[in-house]
């Protein structure tokens, strides 16, 4: 009794075992890769709420005030992009 692999040449049976043997693999990449995206995800939520948190306690005029001063004061120790620091 034939199949349809006694049909098909030797390199499309090549072809085929290799996608076989790949595919296990590509499948456990997929999974590490969604574990890390969940991950991330519950990372960028928890920053989130830790600052929802901070905003009730301390209040979001606070905060937003504390921001400003800490960026014009990394603006005089760093202020180009590149880190090169200018000549006063």
């Amino acid at each position: 009794m034939s199949t349809i692999f006694d049909a098909m040449p030797v390199k499309v049976l090549e072809e085929l075992e290799r996608i076989e043997t790949t595919i296990p693999e590509k499948e456990r990449q997929a999974f590490l890769l969604q574990a890390d995206a969940q991950d991330l995800r519950l990372r960028h939520e928890g920053i989130i709420a830790s600052w929802k948190a901070r905003v009730e306690q301390e209040g979001l005029e606070k905060l937003v005030a504390e921001r400003c001063r800490q960026e014009a004061i990394a603006w005089i120790s760093d202020p180009l992009p590149t880190g090169i620091r200018s000549e006063y």
